[in-house]
């Protein structure tokens, strides 16, 4: 089975109609969305005259057998999170400033300052609303968990992680406990994408914790538990794309929307 992943589309309708007609191409047997699907970013956005929120919404409902809520999907839809960890929400937190936001949570919790404002119909925010936060699914003898990003944070709403280590220890825990061998996140908008294998217990594996980052193209995957973090869809100045999961290989294969642009690099 081949399994399409998107993430961090933050109202880029572009950049998935795009993706939708090159994983059409490539035959893929569902696409899973990880979250983001609003969220445009005014200050480092490329597409403020392209964004569709309800665009983008219509086209992942229609074609995706799952879909996960992020952390600027949470926002706009003023959701506190179910899974989270080093920040406890107060019952007044949207009615917050960002400067207060940024205050009260001494920066561990994202402010959204630089977020368009967003209009959601009442179908929109029951449909957002009614999304969950990770999911496991079967591809073939392998147990998979999806989210936007990694236990307990699975909506990423949290920002103390960044992705160094000292916090992945959870999220492989979690993973064994529910025989899953693999999970695949967004949110850290990678350029190609992120592998961290399970920390053993030698020095080395001590030593150099980590995502190893690789670029856009293919990669196999080893015999061992991971997690991969994929690149972001929306174009915001970075070199933007989507990943497949191939069961058949254990390959993930991330591509790039902006040929140009990644060559240049």
């Amino acid at each position: 089975m081949k399994t399409a992943l998107i993430a961090d589309i933050h109202e880029d309708i572009v950049s998935l109609k795009k993706a939708l007609k090159l994983i059409e191409r490539e035959k893929c047997d569902q696409i899973i969305c990880l979250g983001d699907i609003l969220g445009y970013p005014f200050k480092r956005g490329k597409y403020e005259s392209t964004k569709n929120a309800s665009e983008c919404i219509a086209l992942i409902k229609q074609t995706c057998s799952a879909v996960l809520l992020g952390n600027h999907d949470v926002f706009h839809t003023k959701k506190i999170p179910k899974n989270i960890s080093g920040f406890k929400f107060p019952a007044n937190w949207y009615d917050l400033s960002p400067e207060e936001k940024t205050h009260v949570s001494a920066g561990k919790v994202w402010n959204y300052s630089d977020d368009y404002h967003l209009e959601l119909s009442e179908k929109e925010l029951e449909y957002l609303l009614s999304l969950p936060e990770f999911v496991m699914k079967n591809t073939g003898d392998t147990k998979i968990l999806y989210s936007h990003f990694v236990y307990p944070n699975f909506t990423g709403s949290v920002c103390a992680y960044q992705g160094d280590g000292r916090k992945i220890r959870e999220h492989f825990n979690f993973l064994n406990e529910n025989s899953c061998k693999l999970s695949f996140c967004g949110h850290m908008h990678i350029e190609g994408m992120g592998i961290y294998y399970e920390p053993g217990d030698t020095i080395f594996s001590q030593l150099f914790k980590g995502f190893d980052y690789y670029s856009f193209g293919e990669r196999k995957l080893k015999d061992k538990n991971c997690c991969i973090s994929i690149p972001a869809l929306a174009d915001n100045g970075q070199v933007n794309g989507f990943a497949i999961f191939d069961s058949k290989n254990f390959s993930v294969n991330a591509l790039s929307l902006n040929t140009n642009r990644r060559f240049i690099l």
